[in-house]
């Protein structure tokens, strides 16, 4: 999909250009063409000013990532929940925004690995909180036993790595369980499946 970075200075960034050597630079969110995510840098704009811009291209279907040169888990939860596909570092490394598009390209949802984490920790402290997370009952109607262990941990911040470790099998596996996980939710990616665990609501359009 096409990249558009939106920015009123109208100055790009050199890893932008570096991950998107086609990219296109707009000062505004004018109507987007066809096949075609926009990248919002958050800081480049008045408070509001980026929220409101934001919430007219996600009435228009538009595909949006946001750019933060400050992430977290707070701005990130208020911003996938409103719609936005991806959320990173305005710096992020080129490899990274490529990774970001092709997330987003395939109907997915993007963060960083740290906030992703902790996002699902946030989610796992307000469902004790209200005593609503999702129990191994509830998954079981759902899922496998081993799917639903997978979502749990999930749900509480854990890695593959770290799932893989606990349940004594490859990370591969894991990743083979998340994607069954994925089809039976009808979830796209680790964050909703978080959110979902610890019944949180995410936008899911």
């Amino acid at each position: 999909m096409k990249a558009l970075f939106v920015r009123p200075a109208g100055v790009e960034r050199p890893r932008w250009r570096a991950a998107f050597p086609q990219l296109e630079l707009r000062a505004g969110p004018d109507q987007s063409p066809g096949d075609a995510i926009y990248w919002i840098e958050l800081g480049a704009y008045a408070p509001g000013e980026a929220d409101r811009m934001i919430a007219r291209l996600l009435d228009s279907g538009v595909p949006v990532v946001a750019l933060s040169d400050a992430p977290s888990e707070s701005e990130a939860f208020a911003l996938l929940a409103s719609g936005v596909r991806g959320y990173c570092h305005v710096e992020a490394l080129p490899d990274q925004l490529r990774e970001v598009a092709a997330t987003v390209a395939a109907g997915g949802l993007w963060m960083p690995p740290g906030l992703v984490q902790r996002l699902a920790e946030l989610a796992l402290r307000t469902a004790k909180e209200a005593d609503s997370g999702l129990s191994a009952a509830d998954l079981s109607d759902t899922l496998t036993r081993r799917e639903a262990e997978v979502a749990r941990m999930v749900g509480k911040g854990m890695n593959n790595r770290e799932i893989a470790g606990v349940l004594g099998v490859s990370e591969r596996t894991v990743k083979a369980n998340l994607t069954e996980v994925f089809a039976k939710l009808g979830l796209r990616d680790r964050v909703q499946l978080a959110l979902y665990v610890n019944r949180l609501p995410l936008h899911s359009d």
